[in-house]
């Protein structure tokens, strides 16, 4: 346990590091790497960090009490049900009457955010849970899921609790919340299936990695974009303690189906509570089963290069293996790490970025032909026009700049029939 003035200290020497560094961290998150939102938040936290100074010294006269877990929660609904079939019967309830629809499809939108199972045709031994991440939904897993069960695995994905309904929402939950679902329902499928995999992405990486180390009892792990550690590390100090005085780090107009475009400071520090959760139990005990991980090396919201290294050092298993999109590994690269460009002219790609991994170019929302476009928060009017029709855009992480290009977020994997191959034969060798 940190003593209130250690976590004084820590605070104090990240605002330094953060404000006496203020044109470089800018100038990283808006010419390199970060989203408009993303930026926005990390100015904010800096302009006011201060504050944290005068709430650390309050909060340590006196010993706040444990929140109450939320799915006993009067502002809530009891998401931990005995089956999963429940599980969805009382979720659906929920989302179909505190919603806030942004289409005229309300059916549509709760079938990509509501939590959902696919069996195959004959009975299977093999069962993998799924877990999105921070502002998504369980649409991440729209394809990887149907094509797990046309190989013969039965598939459960959850809804995290705060998602599918109203960013507003995301002011409820705490990281327990969120630890507390996914074991539940790890549990629950251990009990009902010979072999168990979790997979995760982005937080729900770091929340499957958690329940594989402290409760045991899986298969092995698929990993994608694994936030084990943040893109810009000093929001982890001070994001806590803005937290309790602004509710938002964003708000943006909610024009997305499948996530939201506003982002609570108290869904971030949730964030920050399964990333430093997920380091702890990692350091305090390597993963010994076999992982599969996949990252893009110009990932905008967390640090690549850092998880390669957590990856190296802590992933013990010979068989664990990570697939880097990108074009130079690390140094520390050992041989189970592979190498894949993403300078793809052809397809007009120039990286790869966060959430593109787990989407086929199939994909009816965010594929190559998808109704979805993210565009660059920098381009004028005319250039927004011409990347939602598709013209001439390229696509890439957050934040990508090259020549007169106009860029999109990428939003689809143009490897996936390999992941899915290489998910395929890892989950076969390792079972």
């Amino acid at each position: 346990m940190q003593t209130w003035q250690s976590i004084l200290l820590r605070s104090v020497l990240g605002i330094i590091d953060l404000c006496s560094n203020r044109a470089y961290v800018c100038s990283k998150a808006l010419y390199l790497k970060c989203s408009k939102q993303y930026l926005q938040l990390s100015l904010r936290l800096c302009s006011i960090g201060s504050l944290s100074l005068m709430l650390l010294f309050i909060s340590s006269c006196a010993t706040q009490p444990a929140p109450e877990p939320l799915h006993t929660s009067a502002s809530y609904y009891n998401y931990l049900q005995p089956s999963f079939d429940d599980y969805q019967q009382q979720t659906e309830h929920w989302l179909g009457q505190h919603r806030r629809f942004i289409s005229e499809n309300n059916q549509q939108e709760l079938q990509m955010n509501m939590p959902f199972m696919l069996s195959p045709e004959s009975a299977a031994d093999t069962a993998v849970l799924l877990v999105h991440g921070l502002a998504d939904s369980p649409y991440t897993y729209s394809d990887i899921a149907s094509d797990l069960r046309e190989q013969g695995v039965t598939v459960q994905v959850l809804l995290l609790p705060g998602h599918g309904s109203q960013p507003e929402d995301l002011l409820l939950p705490k990281y327990q919340d969120w630890q507390s679902v996914v074991d539940h329902y790890a549990n629950l499928l251990k009990q009902q299936y010979q072999h168990v995999w979790l997979g995760g992405f982005s937080t729900g990486a770091n929340l499957v990695t958690v329940h594989a180390i402290q409760q045991g009892g899986v298969d092995g792990l698929i990993l994608f974009s694994p936030a084990y550690q943040d893109s810009v590390s000093f929001t982890e100090v001070v994001a806590p303690w803005v937290a309790k005085v602004f509710e938002w780090g964003w708000r943006g107009e909610e024009n997305n189906l499948a996530k939201y475009s506003s982002a609570t400071l108290n869904g971030f520090v949730a964030y920050i509570g399964s990333a430093v959760a997920a380091r702890e139990a990692l350091a305090q005990q390597p993963l010994d089963i076999p992982a599969l991980i996949f990252i893009s090396e110009a990932d905008s919201v967390i640090d690549a290069a850092a998880i390669a290294k957590i990856f190296h050092q802590q992933f013990t298993n010979a068989d664990s293996q990570l697939i880097w999109y990108g074009e130079q590994l690390p140094d520390y690269a050992d041989a189970r790490m592979q190498q894949l460009s993403m300078q793809l002219p052809q397809q007009r790609i120039s990286s790869a970025s966060h959430m593109s991994i787990t989407f086929a170019a199939r994909n009816p929302y965010y594929g190559v032909n998808g109704q979805k476009k993210l565009c660059d928060y920098r381009l004028d009017a005319a250039q927004r026009a011409q990347c939602q029709r598709g013209e001439n855009t390229w696509y890439a992480a957050w934040g990508h700049q090259q020549d007169d290009r106009i860029y999109s977020r990428l939003t689809w994997n143009p490897y996936y029939p390999e992941m899915l191959s290489t998910m395929q034969q890892f989950m076969g060798q390792s079972g």
